[in-house]
């Protein structure tokens, strides 16, 4: 894109996705702005929610997404996602968040629920039919989620169950495959129980094509997604609502070439697959005149496979005269099990003269987590004849086996008091204490078949956070904060590191634990609507500093070995700061624009190890300078509909090993259909210019004999093109 196009884009980006009422009854949902944020402790109009948020309701949900979550991150200023897998599970806001795998402690910094179930870290199998609302919190969130949104929190719900029976079908047809159906009915049960099903299947070739198999389905989607909900009013204000979620993705991973091309050569491709099954419960009612009561319980249970074809290639010839085969797996068998318990002030119970709303609270949660990880391969070069380094081959053969749990208790408080009719003063705070015992079986069964070597680790924490906010009302529709909040992360252990030691290096035994991470987060903010909630805008600017900041950085230690890597996580110290804006303009009955803007400055300042470059100084990795989306929709009262949205992100570096970066790009999506009362039919296209982008990218030596350190990505996704009809009534 032209610089002049580039600085217009940007510009232009300040408007952001968002709906209003419209005049038409028979309008979609999309045409309806819903300002309520359930992610808070209460139900609050999202112009005073004091924090940078991003909203997405149902309407905005089915006219941009096709299938998943990693869709809609584009819409959310400074928030980016790692393409590490099929599917999109770890993601960055502000340019905090885990960028792979983890090993050791599984200690996310950006929290994902859906449905009140904790899935952060797993979020994966977070598909878009049938969700009512998604509320992405940028910052800290430590009052009221803790440890797990040390960056910012994602809470999607699906739809409630109404009294009014409802029936809602979709089907879908696109390129490489792709195909999906879903349904969902929801509707009164008694007079004072009401429920809600929805059931879908997607299904994906994807598009690469591997080429050693002659296959087009190496790299697959199959998803399949069942949710439930019951909501039952059983006594006065008493409610009992249940939420029970199963997910069973099974998805190919075939999604990396030596050539950095579009086709894949391995051998033996792998898997990206999870099935967890979950549920909630949430008990809402008065225990008295002046106290109501919050009781949520939750419990989920994953699956987790992820194995690739670690050389990429064959042995059908790909490698010349050498014999070069490898494949790693990890099984993942995860549960958890949260509850909190909330008292909140009822409208008479408020203290202070009627000026101060309150609250406490009790949280608790459970993790264990057993992996087992295995790595075999085969390495010959006796075609380098006496100059050959396996002349007779060389075998490997590994499999690391861990046993993880992990305990919290948190209370927590706040206070939320008006200081004038205008002026408004709230208070936040939390402790929490965490527990976690880790142990570990390393076995090398080729070069050290009798002696195992194992670990054991018992951290122990004590941790808070909390945020004080000063508010001003300046209309009924309009609103400025400011906002003071800490966030803290759990420590951890270098498990690769203290199995790894080794005399010279310079990382010893001391190195094997890091610190707990805190953050502190400065904010100004505005929200507001005009014009009769035809015109909304908020805007928020943010300066966080890193105290104790996690950098993960890797090295691979034995030359020629490619999985020869030692990740090493130690504590340095960060900042950023940045801009996060959305507008939106329902400008006729008809036409609506809108688009987001994200602007991010970041700094690495201390860091204890320097890899292959020195990261003092260059920014966090997937942090892009910029982020923004443009957009314009019409629907006319004949019910024809079109959606146009420009997306784009600055060059970002890949990770904290290395510094090479993904280049900026610009993506555009289409959509265009004809709306009836109860019939929708749309035709789309993603990505339509087919702009090449990258999710990914790893700086190593995988190519023998010399294996010289080369950086491979891994695309997103190309264009795609389809067709998608829904029915409701």
């Amino acid at each position: 894109m032209p610089f002049k196009l580039s600085m217009l884009a940007l510009f232009a980006g300040s408007f952001a996705p968002v709906s209003f009422a419209a005049d038409e009854p028979s309008l979609p949902k999309s045409a309806v702005f819903e300002e309520l944020v359930v992610s808070e402790f209460r139900q609050t109009p999202a112009t005073d929610v004091n924090t940078s948020l991003t909203q997405l309701n149902e309407g905005e949900i089915e006219e941009f997404s096709l299938q998943h979550f990693e869709e809609l991150v584009q819409l959310v200023p400074n928030m980016n996602y790692s393409g590490e897998g099929s599917r999109a599970r770890y993601f960055q806001i502000r340019g905090i968040g885990e960028l792979e795998q983890y090993e050791g402690a599984p200690n996310p910094s950006v929290g994902f629920i859906i449905d009140d179930i904790d899935l952060s870290g797993i979020g994966g199998i977070a598909t878009t039919f049938d969700l009512q609302q998604v509320d992405v919190l940028r910052g800290p969130q430590g009052t009221r989620f803790g440890a797990s949104a040390l960056a910012g929190m994602v809470y999607a719900q699906s739809a409630a169950p109404s009294k009014q029976l409802g029936i809602n079908a979709q089907g879908l047809l696109g390129s490489d495959g792709q195909t999906g159906i879903g349904a969902a009915l929801g509707g009164s049960l008694t007079d004072n129980l009401q429920g809600r099903i929805s059931a879908q299947r997607f299904s994906a070739d994807g598009f690469r094509d591997n080429l050693y198999l002659s296959r087009d389905d190496t790299n697959s989607r199959d998803e399949l997604s069942l949710r439930g909900k019951l909501a039952w009013q059983f006594a006065g204000d008493w409610e009992l609502a249940l939420s029970t979620l199963y997910a069973d993705f099974h998805n190919g991973y075939d999604a990396w070439a030596i050539d950095n091309g579009n086709n894949t050569y391995s051998d033996n491709p792998g898997d990206d697959a999870q099935k967890t099954s979950a549920a909630s419960v949430k008990l809402t009612g008065s225990i008295a005149p002046a106290v109501d009561f919050v009781s949520i319980t939750s419990y989920a249970a994953s699956d987790i496979v992820f194995s690739y074809d670690a050389d990429w290639g064959n042995n059908g010839g790909y490698w010349g005269g050498y014999v070069y085969d490898y494949f790693s797996r990890t099984d993942r068998d995860r549960s958890s099990a949260t509850q909190e318990f909330r008292l909140l002030s009822s409208e008479d119970g408020r203290i202070w003269g009627g000026s101060t709303e309150w609250l406490v609270g009790l949280h608790g949660r459970k993790l264990y987590e057993n992996s087992n990880s295995s790595l075999t391969g085969f390495y010959d070069d006796s075609v380098d004849g006496p100059g050959a380094y396996c002349p007779d081959g060389c075998y490997e053969k590994t499999n690391l086996k861990s046993d993880y749990d992990s305990a919290s208790v948190a209370v927590f408080g706040k206070l939320d008091s008006a200081l004038s009719q205008r002026w408004r003063l709230s208070v936040g705070l939390r402790f929490e204490r965490w527990e976690a015992d880790y142990k570990d079986i390393f076995s090398d069964y080729i070069y050290a078949p009798g002696m195992p070597s194992s670990n054991a680790f018992k951290p122990r924490e004590n941790m808070w956070g909390g945020d004080l906010t000063l508010s001003y009302k300046l209309t009924d529709t309009s609103n400025l904060y400011g906002l003071i909040s800490r966030g803290y992360k759990a420590g951890g252990f270098n498990v690769n590191l203290a199995r790894n030691l080794v005399p010279g290096q310079q990382q010893t035994a001391a190195d094997i634990p890091y610190d707990s991470e805190h953050l502190l987060n400065y904010e100004l903010g505005y929200k507001g609507l005009w014009l009769g909630g035809r015109l909304s805008a908020d805007v928020s600017l943010f300066y966080m500093d890193r105290k104790d900041m996690q950098i993960k950085s890797g090295a691979q230690i034995t030359p020629g070995d490619p999985d020869s890597f030692v990740f090493v996580t130690s504590n340095g110290k960060g900042s950023s700061y940045g801009l996060e804006t959305t507008v939106a303009w329902q400008f006729t009955d008809g036409w609506q624009v809108f688009g987001t803007l994200g602007l991010l400055q970041s700094k690495v300042e201390e860091y204890k190890f320097t890899p292959q470059e020195v990261l003092i100084g260059r920014e966090f990795a997937y942090a892009p300078p910029y982020t923004f989306s443009i957009g314009t929709s019409y629907r006319s009262q004949q019910g024809w509909f079109g959606r146009l949205d420009v997306l784009g992100k600055g060059d970002f570096y890949y990770d904290y090993s290395h510094n090479r970066k993904a280049k900026a790009y610009q993506l555009v999506n289409l959509k265009l259909g004809k709306e009836w009362q109860r019939l929708a039919i749309y035709a789309w296209g993603r990505n339509i210019f087919d702009q090449e982008f990258y999710t990914r990218g790893f700086y190593f030596g995988n190519e023998p004999p010399a294996f010289p350190e080369t950086l491979y990505t891994k695309f997103g996704d190309p264009r795609t093109y389809g067709m998608t009809v829904n029915y409701s009534f």
